[in-house]
């Protein structure tokens, strides 16, 4: 067998890959949708404690934090075709590319998850207009919902510094925060890729512990003084004007993007490194 990318072999095994796990990705889906529905009911129940504008905004906001712990959670179970002996040596014995086969988990738990929020969020919006009747809503619920959620998300950007506004780059503000959470979800592959069993909660735990750690060791910074006196050579070095706030959040994108890089790379040489009798370390 070849050792170069092959489409057809690659997108094979994507199929094949979502043959035998299509219970799965059906529950997954239900789970998606229920999330987003359930916190919906409830607004819907008083609507004259909201307008049209407001319940969008709550909505926005379960939106984000349902779809980010889906993505976070599918990254971690990105080699859970791997958490046996039996799965291994089937997952590996597969005429295919280590790095083809690393690519199909990797598209499922990515873009084919991005399919599945985007039909949970259509059936959401079918659920609405469908339930409408039943809470005696206003008039202006009968908007799109999506596209109003849409709208909000297209804000135009500004920051405060010592009570003045300040403006900079929407778009690359957005681009900072989905660079963010891309680093987020290349933690949880990174993770799903060390351990095949708990993923979940084995990642969460590390990145709690460093959190700490992290956390003691500012702490200690700002006992000692260094905090303070960075502040003041950024304040004596840099203007607080847009293009200082706009150079900030390009070199923010320029080191998350390369840890998430990092982090795939380092997520794939740990696969092609798998073995059928997995070898502990440090115990877990």
């Amino acid at each position: 067998m070849t050792t170069n990318f092959n489409f057809t072999r690659f997108t094979n095994l994507l199929k094949l890959d979502i043959a035998e796990n299509w219970k799965n990705s059906l529950f997954g889906l239900l789970g998606i949708y229920a999330a987003f529905l359930i916190p919906m009911l409830g607004w819907l129940w008083n609507p004259s404690a909201y307008s049209f504008h407001q319940f969008c905004n709550n909505m926005l906001g379960v939106v984000f934090l349902v779809t980010s712990f889906f993505f976070i959670f599918y990254a971690s179970r990105i080699m859970i075709c791997m958490n046996s002996k039996e799965k291994r040596i089937s997952y590996l014995l597969l005429p295919a590319t280590m790095f083809e086969k690393f690519l199909s988990r990797f598209v499922i738990v990515t873009v084919f998850l991005s399919i599945q929020v985007f039909v949970a969020l259509l059936a959401l919006e079918l659920s609405r207009y469908l339930l409408q009747p039943l809470f005696r809503l206003p008039a202006e619920f009968s908007q799109s919902m999506l596209a109003e959620m849409a709208e909000m998300m297209t804000f135009a950007g500004r920051a405060s510094v010592n009570n003045e506004c300040v403006y900079y780059n929407t778009t690359l503000m957005q681009l900072l925060g989905f660079i963010f959470l891309l680093w987020n979800h290349s933690l949880f592959v990174l993770g799903g890729s060390r351990w095949y069993k708990h993923t979940f909660l084995k990642t969460l735990g590390v990145i709690i512990a460093v959190n700490l750690i992290g956390g003691v060791i500012f702490a200690r910074l700002v006992e000692t003084g260094m905090m303070e006196r960075f502040f003041r050579w950024m304040n004596n070095n840099f203007e607080e004007t847009p293009a200082t706030t706009n150079g900030l959040m390009t070199a923010g994108c320029l080191i998350f993007a390369s840890l998430t890089i990092f982090n795939w790379w380092l997520s794939y040489w740990l696969f092609t490194r798998s073995q059928v009798i997995r070898r502990k370390w440090l115990g877990v």
